[in-house]
């Protein structure tokens, strides 16, 4: 299993609607928000290709600006 903790840049404008979208794709959970309006995300997944196409999936979210991963890890990945 892939585990990331990402920050992830949005026009705070559209905070609501990104947060529904987020909510939509499996292994994402909206874990709070940070003073300055980003949200911080726990994405899981099978392996770090399924993490990277749920990242790209976020990313493609109308009003997100970018996604950064903090950590991540594959601890018990082969």
């Amino acid at each position: 299993m892939a585990i990331s903790g990402a920050v992830i840049k949005i026009k705070t404008d559209m905070e609501e609607k990104i947060t529904q979208e987020l909510e939509k794709i499996s292994g994402i959970t909206l874990e709070g928000k940070s003073p300055t309006g980003e949200l911080i995300l726990l994405i899981e997944a099978e392996n770090l290709g399924a993490l990277h196409k749920k990242c790209t999936q976020a990313e493609k979210i109308s009003g997100v600006l970018g996604i950064f991963p903090a950590y991540v890890t594959t601890q018990d990945e082969q």
